[in-house]
């Protein structure tokens, strides 16, 4: 009988001490610190999004921070 291929297939904590991080259920207080300001819902939201509409989405954002630039520097020259 043939072993599967590839022989050993890797997960997420072998990849971490290839690397040395340590394990995806390591504790930190920093990082636990920072995710309480952080809304994941937001995040969720866009993963759901298909990368053509996360670029879309990007884009119609840009088009507005531009506009409001022009506006800024507009107003900045009166």
């Amino acid at each position: 009988m043939s072993e599967p291929y590839p022989p050993h297939q890797p997960q997420p904590d072998d990849l971490n001490e290839d690397v040395g991080l340590a394990p995806a259920d390591a504790y930190d207080p920093v990082i636990n610190a920072y995710k309480k300001d952080v809304d994941r819902t937001i995040l969720r939201e866009n993963l759901k999004l298909s990368p053509q509409e996360r670029s879309e989405k990007f884009v119609s954002f840009m088009k507005s921070v531009h506009q409001l630039m022009e506006i800024a520097a507009r107003e900045r020259n009166r």
